[in-house]
């Protein structure tokens, strides 16, 4: 992959929450569900996912995005397929790092390789995380204590309180498809209703308005 130096690219480092409660199987599972949500991910934003996530220690990961302005969205939608993973219950989620910066050089296409400022600030960021946020963005031209940080925050406590169904819906609504069309690519029968509901109780319309915002926001920095 060619790295332009004036470019500002985006990298996503997260690890998974309460990974070490799994049991033996669920974690030997753990890193072909994290690869199912990247390749659903690179999938649906192939122009700016232009490398493989790498996973490694089991439970932690690493993903570059070519489109800083999309970063969000992209990194929302990788968590709700994460979180859609199992049919019951929550399933799994993922504490995550957005960076936005320069990135020096990524040798042989490996994304955990790389080096540069988005790298060590996605890595500095994801450690200092609280307890009780799985959710941060940052760059050097991004204040900290910036009315950005404060949306992703509110962003973030709408996700961590989203069920498998919810986070199912959700990423659909990512997709930017209909709800007729996220009821038709259920592998079950679901109704257009039943998918609303999914969507209200995701808090779907109010997240839609705060990504379009964020996105707004950072084309002015990025783009």
């Amino acid at each position: 992959m060619k790295i332009f130096p004036t470019k500002r690219y985006a990298v996503l480092t997260g690890d998974i929450v309460n990974s070490s409660k799994l049991s033996k199987a669920e974690r030997q599972r753990l890193p072909a569900e994290i690869k199912r949500a990247a390749r659903e991910t690179q999938k649906t934003f192939p122009d700016a996912v232009p490398l493989d996530l790498e996973v490694f220690r089991g439970d932690s990961w690493q993903l570059l995005l070519s489109d800083p302005v999309r970063s969000l969205r992209i990194g929302l939608f990788f968590r709700a397929c994460l979180r859609s993973g199992r049919e019951r219950g929550r399933g799994l989620d993922t504490r995550m790092a957005i960076a936005l910066g320069a990135v020096d050089f990524v040798p042989k296409g490996k994304v955990s390789e790389g080096d540069g400022e988005a790298y060590r600030i996605s890595g500095r960021v994801l450690e200092e995380l609280p307890s009780n946020r799985f959710l941060r963005i940052a760059g050097p031209d991004l204040p900290e204590q910036s009315g950005l940080d404060a949306i992703v925050g509110l962003i973030d406590a709408i996700a961590q309180g989203w069920t498998g169904r919810q986070a199912r819906a959700v990423a659909g609504a990512l997709r930017g498809w209909t709800q007729e069309k996220i009821a038709a690519s259920w592998s079950e029968a679901v109704s257009q209703p039943a998918i609303t509901k999914h969507l209200g109780g995701a808090r779907w319309p109010a997240l839609e308005t705060a990504l379009a915002f964020c996105e707004a926001y950072l084309k002015k920095e990025y783009k």
